[in-house]
C-alpha cells in the first residue's frame, strides 16, 4: 500500500495541479479556475495529496461574498488522478480542507458537486438553498462547520468562475 501524504500547494506545484484536473475532468476549465484564483489573490486554502513525489490529488478552497461580505467560502475544484480513485484521498483532501477551514473560524462553505458524494461530509442542498447563487438545485450545497453562519444573502464568486 502506498501512503499518501498531504500539504499545502506551492507555486511550483501549478503545473501539475492544473495536468491532474485536465485528466480528472477531461477538460482544462478547473485547470484555468485555479490558475486564476491564485493569480487573483482568491485562494483561501489549496491542498495536494501525494504519492511519493506524484501529486494525486487537489482541492481549492475560496472567498465567497454574502451580500458583499467575506462571509462564506467555496470548495472546488476538487480532483484526484483518475487511477488512484475511490481510495479515500478525496475524502481526506475534503475533510483536512474543513478541519483547517474550521480552525481558522471560518464559517459557512458551499459546493457544486456530486449529489451523492457531498452529503457524507455534511454538505445539503437545504441549507444553500437559501441563498441566491448563478446556480440551484440539487447539486448545489452548502455545510455550516461553525456558529454565526449566515442563513440566507446573495453569492458573489470570485471571477475566476467567469
Amino acid at each position: 500500500m502506498t501512503e499518501t501524504w498531504t500539504r499545502n500547494l506551492r507555486l511550483d506545484d501549478m503545473d501539475a495541479v492544473a495536468a491532474l484536473n485536465r485528466a480528472s475532468f477531461g477538460r482544462s476549465a478547473e485547470a484555468k479556475i485555479t490558475r486564476r484564483l491564485h493569480k487573483d489573490g482568491d485562494s483561501l486554502l489549496s491542498l495536494v495529496a501525494h504519492q511519493h513525489e506524484e501529486i494525486v490529488g487537489h482541492i481549492e478552497f475560496f472567498r465567497i461574498l454574502i451580500d458583499g461580505q467575506p462571509e462564506a467560502m467555496g470548495l472546488g475544484p476538487m480532483c484526484v488522478k483518475p487511477d488512484v480513485q475511490r481510495r479515500g484521498i478525496g475524502a481526506g483532501l475534503v475533510r483536512m480542507g474543513l478541519v483547517i477551514l474550521g480552525g481558522r473560524e471560518e464559517r459557512i462553505v458551499f459546493v457544486l458537486g456530486h449529489e451523492p458524494y457531498y452529503p457524507k461530509f455534511g454538505f445539503s442542498a437545504e441549507t444553500a438553498a437559501p441563498f441566491k447563487a448563478a446556480w440551484s438545485g440539487p447539486a448545489f450545497m452548502a455545510q455550516v462547520i461553525n456558529p454565526g453562519a449566515p442563513e440566507a444573502g446573495e453569492l458573489t464568486y470570485p471571477p475566476a468562475f467567469g
